[in-house]
């Protein structure tokens, strides 16, 4: 069998239990905690310890201590449990509005895509800020908060892309007509693997993304005053979208 990936992932256990953490003592009350340990087989300790229960009863100090000892319990000797606690659904509801890129970490996120790095860029400053408050705005406010400054983040990485390949735009060039000199022109993406037909499909359906984000954007992101805004779902959909674009070309273009 093979190990669960907290058991040797020492960067993301601690992220998990650090988030955990403040999900079970902002939410979670003496019936969740004997729900909590039926289910991942582990009620014996929570009853039994000496302190837990009993400082969340009289709301001592020492709580979120006794959490944190549950929690490293249970990475130390049962790492698939303390991922579990992750699926409890108060927990998760904390995590999706305070730890989103945790949560999304462990694969419980309902963003299948994940969140871009930063750093990961070659790009101006003014790039990786846009990213962050993508980011920021995504978790505190929702998808449609955070079209705009993806927008913003995608429309100076395709600038810098083109201005370090020493592909020529003009001076205010639209995103759709940076992508477009960007597909057309840059080395990498002439040479496109085994199936190149039909990934160069694939990359022509995202010249379509860009130039839908670019409306939405405009006329349904709180960019503008816009009367009428993207619906949530939709809006992650788009974000979703644009981040998978991103991903891919970062990843082809190094």
């Amino acid at each position: 069998m093979e190990p669960h990936p907290l058991m040797y992932d020492t960067k993301l256990r601690g992220r998990v239990i650090l988030a955990v953490q403040r999900a079970i003592v902002a939410t979670f009350n003496h019936g969740d905690w004997q729900e909590l340990g039926y289910e991942i087989g582990h009620h014996d300790y929570i009853a039994r310890h000496d302190r837990l229960l009993r400082s969340l009863h009289w709301g001592d100090e020492d709580y979120g201590g006794c959490v944190f000892q549950f929690l490293n319990f249970l990475a130390q000797q049962d790492p698939s449990a303390l991922y579990q606690v992750g699926t409890h659904e108060k927990v998760k509801q904390h995590m999706a509005q305070n730890a989103l890129d945790v949560l999304a970490d462990m694969g419980l996120s309902d963003e299948h895509v994940p969140p871009l790095t930063p750093t990961a860029l070659s790009a101006k400053d003014v790039v990786r800020r846009a990213l962050n408050d993508a980011d920021s705005l995504l978790r505190s406010n929702g998808a449609t908060s955070a079209i705009d400054r993806l927008h913003t983040a995608l429309h100076g990485y395709l600038r810098s892309v083109c201005a370090e390949s020493g592909i020529h735009v003009v001076e205010n060039a639209s995103i759709t007509v940076l992508f477009k000199s960007l597909r057309t022109n840059h080395p990498a993406l002439k040479n496109l693997g085994t199936q190149e037909a039909e990934v160069g499909r694939i990359i022509t359906a995202f010249s379509t993304v860009v130039d839908a984000l670019n409306t939405i954007r405009n006329h349904a992101s709180v960019a503008h005053p816009n009367d009428a805004l993207l619906d949530e779902a939709e809006a992650l959909l788009t974000l979703n979208a644009v981040r998978t674009l991103f991903n891919y070309l970062v990843r082809k273009l190094g």
